[in-house]
């Protein structure tokens, strides 16, 4: 092989390793199991959420934001469905940032257990952009940026 096929070849193992690592943040928020939240981030990594309206809800380092995210006993937390959509990786130098669209689903907690089968309470449209590097060998998100694009397009409650 030569030097630009192994180049292309290590690219793409690395962009499969992020998309992994990415998808694998959803599937714990769905899932309920924030404590694995830091499996997703580095050590110091900044995470800013501008979803909701007010100043921006940030986090300094994968500790502090899951610590915030595992406060909430489990039977208190909302259920949430993640659906990503229009996700790409862009390379600046070592540097990917991977930016995608999040379609994110919640019902509260305090109905959703009692009326299964209803329409979200509301559902929220975000631009993700994570920022990626390399740590101990697994590529994690070192910057998280999530900003409101579409705000409550669905809410509901049981039929009847």
């Amino acid at each position: 092989m030569t030097a630009v096929h192994d180049n292309l070849l290590a690219t793409i193992e690395a962009e499969r390793a992020i998309f992994r690592t990415f998808y694998k943040f959803f599937r714990i928020a769905d899932t309920q199991e924030s404590e694995r939240f830091g499996e997703c981030f580095t050590p110091d990594a900044l995470i800013e959420y501008r979803i909701m309206p007010g100043p921006p809800v940030l986090f300094h380092g994968r500790d502090d934001f899951t610590d915030h995210m595992s406060r909430v006993p489990k039977s208190q937390r909302s259920l949430v469905a993640h659906v990503i959509g229009q996700a790409s990786i862009e390379w600046n130098g070592d540097k990917p940032l991977l930016t995608a669209y999040a379609t994110v689903w919640h019902w509260f907690s305090s109905t959703a257990a009692t009326d299964v089968g209803r329409p979200a309470d509301w559902v929220v449209i975000g631009l993700v952009q994570d920022e990626f590097e390399q740590h101990e060998g697994e590529w994690l998100i070192s910057h998280r940026d999530v900003r409101h694009v579409a705000g409550r397009v669905a809410a509901g409650h049981g039929p009847g």
